[in-house]
């Protein structure tokens, strides 16, 4: 059995080595690599930033690199169309059906070969990005451990989006509120949507208080930053004025307290030294030891819990209500590793989605000739891609239109079916600071790279073994 084993995995690896010489000795290789090193190369030089360290990394991280991945999925999925397609058209494929090489086989290493190529491609891009970004950190004299940043994000404590929907739908059925007509299932679904983007107001003179409970806890000296974004009236923001106090929840009586004039940005974050939260006597004495058994000094203190209060401390008669939506738009950012490990792990992501439209790619090549493979690749593509935006923006009142029904529904399956692929977003998280959380990114792996592929890799080997018998006729 190790013998066969041995065997099916030094023909899959021939497989793979030959596909990766064809396409070596073609011209679509040079001429990708070309493209994206244009796309590295000029973009950063067109696109232009704010002018400050955040704005010229933003465009580094984000636009350079979103390019650059949408080049390799492009070009991924087209050359994976081709593959199968092209060998079944030129009757090549009629070899497998007398060597000794299954199908499995020849799907596996196909795709092995893609996998290879695009960890090359995607390794050059990101290594030619982080020497600009290094370059620019350099040159520009910006202070690295305040622009290349990884940082773990927290939420504040809250019921899920699940919890509340059902709390709120036991209190409409209460009342007798619910809507007549509509399934209960469907009632939850809106209600768990809105939950997630629902607004609380904040007015002048209110106070609002969070609660922060970190995974990781933090240690002397670390800093801690809050960050919130607001919602008001544009007209009004210069007026609006408030004050936050941050405090370990195990020494509430030693708050920071942050005050605001400003609420003009598109949001505010202010870094607070864990040391404020030490004891000022003991400080006083040359000594930093906390209270309740804690060793400051040493380092072995810690800090797990925080909270967070904000008072709205503008004129009721200048200033206007404040608005956000507690599960996005506050957050607490604590030390979270390197920045070099932060782009490694949007690396891995974008190569696991590459994966799947590699293997996505082949299933369609063993179905279909090269241009029907690649059309309906692209239909599905953008399928998936409206379906998405059709989910998040969809309304009670568009529901409830029988022309739109099928349309939403259709909308609503490809995004199950899409969610996992699609859940990620590195570019976002790497661009604002924030670490990668090593569940998004093992949950992108397992789905990307392994779970869907085996489906879809027994999907095309069916066919593939079906064409392959009927041609060998």
């Amino acid at each position: 059995m190790v013998s066969g084993m041995t065997e099916s995995v030094r023909r899959v690896g021939g497989v793979a080595l030959l596909a990766v010489r064809a396409s070596l000795r073609t011209k679509v290789v040079a001429a990708l690599l070309a493209l994206l090193t244009a796309c590295v190369l000029i973009l950063p030089g067109v696109v232009k930033g704010d002018g400050t360290p955040e704005g010229d990394l933003h465009i580094l991280l984000s636009y350079t690199l979103g390019f650059s991945f949408g080049i390799l999925c492009l070009a991924t999925l087209w050359a994976a169309c081709a593959l199968f397609a092209a060998e079944i058209d030129s009757a090549r494929m009629q070899l497998s059906a007398v060597k000794p090489v299954r199908a499995a086989e020849f799907w596996a290493g196909k795709w092995l070969a893609l996998l290879a190529l695009n960890a090359v491609l995607l390794t050059a891009v990101y290594a030619a990005v982080y020497v600009q970004v290094r370059w620019r950190v350099r040159q520009n004299g910006w202070a690295a451990a305040e622009c290349l940043l990884s940082r773990r994000v927290t939420h504040p404590v809250l019921p899920t989006p699940r919890e509340e929907a059902l709390q709120t739908y036991q209190t409409m059925r209460r009342q007798n509120a619910l809507p007549k007509g509509i399934s209960e299932k469907s009632v939850l679904r809106a209600l768990e949507e809105k939950a997630s983007e629902r607004y609380d107001v904040v007015n002048p003179g209110d106070p609002m208080r969070w609660r922060f409970r970190l995974a990781h806890p933090v240690s002397l000296a670390e800093p801690v930053t809050v960050r919130v974004k607001f919602d008001t009236e544009l007209s009004t923001r210069e007026q609006v004025k408030g004050v936050f106090q941050l405090a370990a929840s195990a020494y509430p009586e030693r708050a920071v307290e942050v005050r605001l004039d400003d609420f003009t940005q598109n949001a505010i974050e202010f870094v607070v030294d864990t040391r404020a939260f030490a004891d000022e006597g003991a400080k006083k004495g040359g000594a930093v030891a906390g209270a309740k058994g804690q060793d400051l000094e040493s380092g072995k203190g810690s800090f797990r819990e925080f909270d967070l209060t904000f008072q709205h401390a503008g004129d009721p008669k200048r200033s206007s209500a404040l608005m956000l939506r507690n599960r996005q738009d506050v957050v607490l950012l604590t030390p979270g590793g390197s920045f070099e490990a932060n782009l490694a792990r949007a690396a891995l992501i974008q190569g696991s989605a590459l994966a799947l439209l590699a293997a996505f790619g082949l299933t369609l090549s063993a179905c279909f000739s090269m241009p029907v493979a690649a059309f309906v690749a692209t239909v599905l593509l953008m399928l998936t891609l409206v379906g998405n935006s059709v989910v998040q923006v969809v309304s009670d009142e568009d529901e409830k239109e029988w022309q739109n029904k099928v349309g939403i529904a259709v909308s609503r399956v490809v995004h199950q079916a899409s969610g996992h692929a699609l859940k990620a977003e590195p570019l976002t998280a790497l661009a604002h600071g924030e670490r990668i959380d090593g569940e998004v990114m093992g949950s992108s792996a397992l789905w990307n790279m392994v779970l869907v592929p085996l489906a879809i890799a027994w999907a095309g080997c069916a066919v593939l073994r079906r064409r392959e018998l009927a041609d060998g006729d």
